[in-house]
């Protein structure tokens, strides 16, 4: 907030050409500069105060709690006397400033060394500022507000944390909009504070001015997106990734040619308009994206501090991909996306057919949103069979979704598509929540203790409420946290080994298992094993469907089985679909078949049915 004034003030008296702008603070006996402009001449700092009662043109102001317009004190009997003459002011202009139950908080104000009538145009400017400053005091007296709620209900029962939760992100999402609605400034609706740079708007004036350009025959429109910007935001902070918006700004400026003209399109993504005089030019441009992305790759000094950065581009041509900016732009923001969703850090040129599959992907994320009030989402179980006893141990929850309009979704499909746009979260506690009330069902119904087995996301991990949803359920149904065991794969530590580190180690003292999955295929798993309190691993399915007819996954079964014996590790094999390839784990020392030759992934009835009524011999 103090940063947004700091940026209120030196913008007015950059606009008005005073050397003074201050917002000033009122306390019991005396005015304080609160906020000051950083023009070299203005007399003013922050903390400079002055005693009230001896005629502060900002103590007449809150009085009155109207404007005072001064222009010349030098020849105003009233104002002959007033301190700031001592500093060579000798105009001001001011506004009262109230907190939002019309205590006073203080005054905004601009001061000229000489006499000056202030116009209506910057009269307004400041009346607009005053409003933003007012409601950024609106926020903190609601924020205290709601501390003081959370702090008389920290009594109440659980089920109730969540409804204030909503209450609050309600609240704050209502005073963000409030926020963004009253800053509606010209200078604001054209340029971008952070970077300096012309908002994504303006670029189409500059398309069109090129294009009724003889000399110009070929155009290319790019989009240009810094991919993880939220993970340093989240990691680092909102100033750093600021920093790192604007140095991305500064290197993009620097990088491109006279004929190029650079704009935000928001906090994550840059767009750029290329003309050239030569016929479409696609090497040219593959050359410069290449370039571009080998520029981003180097680590970038922000503050001394060194950040690596990843990044998308999409590009479109004129003519051939279309003849008007917009048109031009939705194409080349299609292939960005392109470009994210296969996080190549790479570029991507588009093609009609990038179109048609933003369309189902966005037409999936849509109907994905309601998937759960239309109890479209269902749970399938697939069993653990013990080697040894050949006996149903556990199973694997695997969701399933059924849609009227697209049919039956591969999970492949939608998980990613409810990562990316998180609805992962929701679906997440969906499935924790209905598998282990199951669970509950079944050992009380056949008295039997088995464990299920429940897939985490990286998206899922970062979640601050999955541990106590997941404690608050196994207290809720009485499961013991060795009945549930929890499946990440090597993604959900790429981006922030510690937290992950910090989840698993809490997840381990409430006595609940862990599971790597698709053990073998990334490049840090042996690692992994030694740093995180894991009880099992997966051999990945690609090394069990290759034991027939392969020596060398012969041989990589074999050391991956040995490893995890000698780790004291429980090993299930996934994907067995044969009995060569059940004999060959089980002989080697696999302790669980998983895989479509023990039983598919079915529902709660039939996999009840099938494996957990009780009988007299193994079921395998």
């Amino acid at each position: 907030m103090l940063m947004s004034w700091q940026t209120t003030v030196d913008l007015i008296a950059k606009v008005a050409k005073v050397p003074a702008s201050l917002i000033m603070k009122l306390h019991a006996d005396e005015m304080e500069v609160f906020v000051a402009n950083n023009n070299t001449d203005s007399p003013y700092s922050p903390g400079m105060k002055d005693k009230l009662g001896h005629g502060l043109y900002c103590e007449s102001v809150i009085e009155q709690q109207t404007e005072l317009h001064v222009e010349n004190a030098l020849t105003d009997t009233r104002w002959r006397q007033n301190p700031d003459l001592a500093v060579g002011m000798i105009s001001y202009y001011g506004l009262p400033l109230n907190w939002p139950n019309g205590e006073a908080f203080g005054t905004i104000c601009v001061l000229d060394k000489k006499a000056k009538g202030y116009s209506a145009d910057l009269v307004m400017l400041l009346e607009c500022f005053r409003k933003n400053v007012e409601s950024n005091l609106e926020i903190l007296d609601q924020k205290e507000k709601l501390a003081q709620a959370n702090l008389q209900l920290e009594t109440r029962i659980a089920q109730r944390t969540f409804e204030l939760e909503k209450l609050n992100n309600d609240l704050m999402q209502e005073i963000d909009s409030r926020i963004a609605a009253e800053k509606l400034l010209d200078i604001q609706q054209r340029f971008d504070t952070v970077t300096g740079l012309p908002k994504f708007n303006q670029l189409e004036t500059m398309f069109n001015q090129l294009t009724t350009k003889n000399e110009f025959t070929s155009i290319s429109v790019v989009h240009f997106s810094i991919t993880n910007l939220k993970v340093i935001q989240d990691g680092l902070g909102y100033d750093m990734s600021e920093k790192v918006r604007n140095l991305v700004a500064q290197k993009l400026q620097r990088f491109i040619t006279n004929n190029a003209y650079l704009a935000t399109v928001s906090e994550t993504t840059f767009c750029i308009v290329i003309s050239t005089k030569k016929q479409l030019y696609a090497d040219k441009m593959a050359a410069f994206c290449s370039r571009l992305c080998q520029h981003f790759a180097q680590v970038i000094h922000v503050d001394d501090f060194p950040a690596s950065i990843t990044t998308a581009i999409g590009v479109s041509f004129y003519p051939n991909d279309g003849s008007c900016f917009m048109e031009l732009s939705r194409k080349s923001s299609a292939a960005l996306s392109h470009c994210e969703i296969s996080n190549n850090n790479g570029y991507k040129f588009f093609n009609p057919k990038m179109e048609s599959e933003l369309s189902n992907r966005i037409q999936m994320e849509s109907l994905l949103r309601g998937a759960l009030s239309r109890d479209e989402l269902s749970l399938n179980y697939q069993p653990f069979v013990d080697t040894q006893s050949q006996n149903v141990i556990g199973a694997e929850v695997l969701i399933r979704w059924y849609n009227p309009t697209l049919g039956q979704v591969s999970p492949v499909d939608f998980i990613e598509n409810a990562e990316q746009s998180g609805q992962i979260i929701e679906i997440g506690y969906f499935v924790l929540r209905n598998a282990l009330k199951q669970l509950a069902y079944w050992r009380e119904l056949y008295n039997r203790d088995f464990y299920l087995a429940i897939n985490i996301s990286p998206v899922q991990l970062k979640d601050s409420y999955l541990i106590d949803k997941i404690v608050q359920l196994l207290e809720l149904y009485k499961i013991p946290g060795n009945l549930l065991e929890i499946e990440l794969t090597e993604n959900a530590f790429i981006h922030d080994a510690t937290h992950a580190q910090e989840i698993l180690n809490k997840l381990h003292h409430h006595g609940i298992r862990l599971s790597l999955d698709d053990f073998g295929t990334g490049y840090s798993s042996l690692s992994y094993l030694q740093n995180y309190p894991f009880n099992s691993v997966k051999i990945d399915r690609s090394f069990i469907r290759n034991l027939e007819t392969s020596e060398q996954s012969r041989q990589l079964v074999n050391t991956i089985i040995a490893m995890a014996n000698n780790l004291q590790l429980s090993l299930v094999a996934e994907g067995v679909e044969n009995q060569f390839q059940a004999d060959f784990v089980a002989k080697q020392g696999a302790n669980i078949w998983q895989g479509y030759h023990l039983g598919k992934p079915v529902d709660a009835n039939d996999f009840a049915q099938q494996y957990l009524i009780p009988s007299m011999t193994p079921l395998f």
